[in-house]
């Protein structure tokens, strides 16, 4: 589900005394990070202020669960809660939190709506489950336990989460002694996910480590910041040597740059950018460069309203809205773009049939296959070429765009450094990571400038290939941008696009 999720787990269970609901939040790295900060105590905090602050927090969770029987607004009573911490990716904590809650129900329709951490994404999970001395006959959810609690999640990734935040069932109370219990007819007013048999659990639900001995299916990469890796085994040395500082940094550019090598990150715009245009070597390095200095400042950035702002304003909504912008911005470049090139492309065809280049002009050979490509009218030069325009301005624009989301993996080292006290190591940490992200653009840009070089003689200069390339890669820009926009605001899902 990512360092940002918040995953959601109910079980509604009626019987002759109401209805019991045992209520788990699971939370990820950066949402724990912000607990907390909001406490205002540390990871290393006594256990006793930990469990203290919980039941505090866990009166204002089980205040956002909505109850109503018959259209009657119920109040449920908080009647324990139980706190798991675990090491988590760059050694920053996970909460894993139990609520078992009585609703003072009599029977009739109950409705059930989640109103906690709405905005973030994660695993939300109802289950309704008739105990003894009640009967069910209708419900919007089953009895199948996807993640027996949210202590073991399917593995499977194909599956998608299920999103339940709302839920019903009728039921009433019956007397005497209940030897089986009906299971309900299940009319759900939205899909509900197929039964998925999870994996048997082998952790006691108030143990500390296992308990999240298996999570989410979560994309694996090489180079994202995960539990118990190399990082987060160090930054949980408290006294670092120069030696294992080095290696921190080392490892963070090595993180770096293998995350810019999974899908996304902007390669693909950047080849299309300086395919089409007249790029050197500067020009490519200029690009990376912006995308490692935007894409600090905008974690450094996500990083302080994590500290600060987070409750007053979500990361995950920073995040979205630097998307938005990003993919806003990608997709005015690649419109200009496209629209010079078409223009200069159209304007060069017209020019290029009533002469037959035979006025009285000196020709300009400087390639033997350039003939097609350039010469000279009384003294002046044109090109039957779309021209491409590298400008600094459109340089810094791109690489901005390029590195203006911020990626989770930079800042949880941010963090994860910060939160033992170590907040220069958190910035060369996010520097190195980001210096090891624009490598690889530079080098992206570099090969595509190597491969113009390398194309054979029938798709030099002057021929369709070339005429046509820049006009086209100017349209894969603004697609790009057109598909990262979609992304960041939610209208396309993510990972529909590698670029």
């Amino acid at each position: 589900m990512g360092n940002l999720s918040v995953n959601h787990y109910v079980r509604l269970e009626p019987g002759a005394k109401g209805v019991a609901a045992t209520y788990v939040l699971d939370l990820a790295e950066i949402p724990t990070f912000e607990l907390l900060q909001s406490w205002g105590v540390s990871r290393d905090a006594p256990r006793e202020l930990l469990e203290a602050k919980v039941r505090e927090q866990a009166t204002g969770w089980g205040g956002a669960l909505r109850f109503s029987e018959n259209g009657r607004l119920l109040v449920a009573k908080l009647e324990s809660s139980e706190l798991a911490v675990v090491d988590g990716a760059g050694n920053l904590p996970v909460f894993r939190v139990t609520m078992r809650l009585v609703v003072p129900a009599a029977g009739g329709r109950l409705e059930y709506e989640d109103g906690n951490y709405s905005t973030r994404a994660g695993w939300r999970e109802v289950v309704v489950r008739p105990g003894p001395g009640s009967e069910v006959a209708k419900a919007s959810h089953g009895d199948v336990d996807l993640s027996s609690g949210l202590t073991s999640y399917p593995q499977d990734p194909t599956k998608a989460p299920p999103q339940s935040v709302k839920a019903w069932f009728e039921w009433k109370p019956v007397g005497g002694e209940v030897t089986a219990v009906r299971k309900p007819v299940v009319e759900a007013t939205a899909a509900v996910p197929s039964p998925i048999v999870p994996r048997p659990t082998v952790a006691s639900p108030n143990s500390t480590e296992e308990v999240r001995g298996a999570r989410p299916p979560e994309a694996q990469s090489a180079g994202t910041v995960q539990r118990n890796d190399a990082i987060s085994k160090m930054l949980r040395v408290k006294n670092l040597s120069w030696a294992m500082v080095a290696t921190l940094v080392a490892l963070a550019f090595w993180f770096g740059a293998l995350h810019a090598l999974e899908p996304g990150h902007g390669k693909t715009m950047v080849a299309a950018y300086l395919v089409g245009e007249r790029g050197t070597a500067k020009h490519a390095a200029i690009l990376g460069g912006m995308v490692t200095f935007t894409h600090t400042i905008s974690v450094f950035a996500l990083g302080l309203a994590t500290m600060f702002l987070s409750r007053y304003v979500m990361p995950e909504k920073i995040s979205k809205v630097l998307g938005v912008v990003s993919g806003v911005s990608i997709v005015w470049i690649g419109a200009v773009m496209l629209w010079r090139r078409v223009r200069a492309l159209n304007n060069g065809v017209v020019r290029e049939h009533p002469h037959t280049h035979d006025h009285g002009h000196s020709h300009d050979h400087p390639h033997p296959h350039d003939h097609s490509h350039s010469h000279d009218h009384d003294g002046h030069t044109h090109s039957h070429l779309p021209e491409g325009e590298i400008s600094m301005g459109s340089l810094i624009a791109l690489g901005a765009s390029g590195g203006l989301v911020p990626c989770p993996s930079a800042l949880i080292l941010l963090l994860g450094a910060i939160s033992i006290g170590k907040v220069a190591l958190g910035m060369v940490l996010l520097l190195s990571f980001s210096l090891g992200l624009a490598i690889v653009l530079m080098a992206t840009g570099l090969l595509v400038l190597y491969a113009k070089n390398l194309l054979p003689e029938g798709t030099g200069p002057g021929s369709p290939f070339f005429r046509y390339m820049p006009v086209l890669s100017a349209a894969v820009i603004l697609v790009i941008g057109i598909a990262m926009t979609g992304v960041a605001m939610g209208v396309i899902p993510a990972g529909s696009f590698i670029g």
